[in-house]
């Protein structure tokens, strides 16, 4: 039986959204077993028994795990089954044409890339953020092209979908933009289905996230996208999605100023975000 990693079962769990609690009771296995595996890089030091009800309860809930171009190994839905969240209401990622094969035409192309603002050429974090949420909505509805992008501590990670040549011409104008640097790519490849079909823009952190992202080893003292595999960033982006559609973000309507600078744990961002100030311009967007 293939081993799984921690990256990969953090990534699919964070795809049906479940918690690590429901997880453990659909896998008979204790608790502190599925926070253990999780806190693993790389493969999981597990028995057959461990990983065949691991294998068995993602299977069942329409996730597959599929061989990717760099030789590893990253997480999707399973081919020709339908795709099952832990609750029947929750919002599905895809539209059902979405979930067939697409043309080759139009095949759904995924890249995902970290980098760090420039605090000598960007405005301040927040109004940053505006200037980007702006610029993503404009290109989804000129391009095609969606995602989502998540900041903290000054930190951003990203990820852009829709046709390759149109992703291309995306990144490329990004990977200009002085705002930002130390611009890496994590992912850079086809996918199965589009992921995220819309464009949002999820900041901060607070004390409600913990029982979603608490145990996430990139989010210990400060914000590490470097230390995400493609599978971890891509489950992680997903949680976050999430999260910004639920309490507190899904209140938030402008970040200048911040209604929720007083409760966010991103302190670097927040105390400048209670002060109003001006958005700047909407630029090609990090």
């Amino acid at each position: 039986m293939s081993a799984l990693s921690g990256e990969q079962i953090r990534a699919a769990r964070a795809l049906i959204r479940i918690d690590q609690a429901d997880l453990a009771r659909r896998c008979g296995l204790s608790l502190e077993t599925i926070k253990r595996l999780e806190r693993i890089r790389g493969p999981v030091d597990a028995n057959s028994r461990t990983l065949r009800a691991l294998f068995e309860v993602f299977a069942a809930m329409g996730v597959a795990f599929d061989n990717c171009e760099d030789g590893g190994v990253g997480v999707c839905r399973s081919a020709g089954k339908p795709f099952r969240t832990a609750l029947d209401t929750a919002r599905p990622t895809a539209t059902p044409r979405q979930m067939d094969q697409p043309p080759a035409e139009t095949a759904c192309h995924r890249l995902i890339y970290y980098s760090t603002a420039n605090r000598e050429n960007a405005p301040p974090l927040h109004e940053l953020l505006e200037q980007i949420q702006t610029s993503g909505a404009r290109r989804k509805a000129t391009l095609d092209v969606t995602g989502i992008l998540y900041a903290q501590a000054g930190r951003f990670l990203s990820v852009l979908e829709g046709t390759r040549d149109s992703v291309r011409q995306v990144f490329g104008a990004i990977s200009c933009d002085r705002r930002h640097s130390s611009l890496s790519i994590i992912s850079d490849q086809s996918a199965p289905v589009r992921y995220f079909p819309d464009w949002s823009v999820c900041c901060g952190r607070f004390p409600s996230d913990a029982q979603m992202v608490g145990d996430e080893p990139s989010l210990r003292k400060g914000f590490h996208p470097e230390a995400l595999s493609p599978a971890s960033a891509l489950g992680l982006l997903n949680v976050m999605r999430d999260l910004q559609e639920a309490s507190p973000r899904n209140d938030l309507r402008s970040r200048s100023p911040c209604p929720l600078a007083g409760t966010c744990l991103d302190r670097a961002c927040a105390e400048r975000a209670a002060i109003s100030t001006a958005p700047g311009p909407a630029n090609a967007g990090v």
